[in-house]
């Protein structure tokens, strides 16, 4: 049961930084008003900063996922 914690946790933080690093790349590269007024009400720097964080969490999330399907493969 703790693997398969482990796993969701896994995808859980994938994802989380696979949208964090989407979302900051198109506020980063997007001009519209639209997008701007989002930033500022968010409070999100429009920086390199944040993709790469978003990045970061996705390979650990993967990398998590990874180490749970071997630990899987050897039974523990």
């Amino acid at each position: 049961m703790g693997n398969l914690a482990y796993r969701l946790i896994a995808v859980v933080t994938a994802v989380i930084g696979l949208a964090v690093a989407v979302f900051a790349l198109m506020a980063a590269y997007r001009t519209e008003d639209d997008w701007a007024r989002l930033l500022f009400t968010l409070g999100l720097p429009a920086s390199l900063l944040l993709p790469a964080v978003g990045a970061l969490l996705a390979v650990i999330g993967v990398a998590m996922f990874v180490h749970a399907l071997r630990g899987m493969e050897r039974g523990d």
